[in-house]
């Protein structure tokens, strides 16, 4: 896995148990370092915006195996939560190029 990914995991883990606004604000912040680090990775301008969407289905998919995983625990509820917010974030919602 890619440990870009595996860092956003982390991240959005270490707030588990923290008040939703807390939870709400720290996956967006996560998510938005991980887009702009696949955007900074892309070479070609023109497929920037293709990253950061790819790094976000790729963080997506992490969650939901990471929820199967750790099926009928509190960390999987914390993770349906994540999961949701990423749902709802609208495209790159902090970055600035």
């Amino acid at each position: 896995m890619d440990d870009r990914i595996e860092a956003f995991l982390r991240d959005v883990l270490r707030v588990k148990g923290s008040p939703n606004f807390d939870v709400r604000a720290a996956v967006r912040i996560a998510l938005t370092n991980c887009e702009q680090n696949f955007r900074k990775h892309e070479m070609d301008n023109f497929r920037k915006d293709e990253a950061a969407q790819q790094c976000r289905r790729l963080c997506r998919d992490r969650v939901v195996e990471e929820i199967r995983r750790r099926k009928g625990t509190s960390t999987a509820e914390h993770l349906k939560i994540v999961l949701s917010i990423i749902d709802s974030a609208g495209p790159y919602p902090f970055y600035d190029d």
